[in-house]
């Protein structure tokens, strides 16, 4: 039987060698080396940042913030190099979603197992 441990280390390099993956690095390099592209998704993801930690302290948003944060976000999906990178980024994430689901299944089943054996 295999190590779990090296199936997910496999698993990681499988997962550089995706197309998506691929086209993200790509997409990544690319805004990588326009100075302007970069600097906005730098911005963005600050402001994704540090909205992420304001929302898990319970912090309350301001409107002047919440703005700012929406003005960043639409010049950043505006911004072709920038979306061309986070559209890559969704595809990878739907097989990583993709994935997990597959990595969940005996868990799943358990519980189904046990739901299904006390009615």
């Amino acid at each position: 039987m295999s190590n779990i441990y090296d199936l997910a280390y496999e698993l990681e390099k499988g997962l550089r060698t995706q197309p998506s993956f691929l086209e993200l690095t790509s997409a990544y390099e690319e805004v990588k080396g326009n100075e302007e592209a970069y600097a906005l998704f730098q911005e963005f993801t600050a402001m994704q940042q540090e909205l992420q930690m304001k929302q898990m302290s319970g912090e309350g948003l301001s409107e002047e913030y919440i703005e700012q944060a929406q003005e960043i976000a639409g010049r950043a999906s505006t911004n072709e190099m920038i979306q061309k990178m986070m559209t890559a980024e969704q595809q990878l994430g739907t097989v990583i979603e993709d994935v997990n689901k597959i990595i969940m299944k005996p868990l799943q089943d358990l519980y189904t197992t046990e739901t299904t054996d006390a009615e």
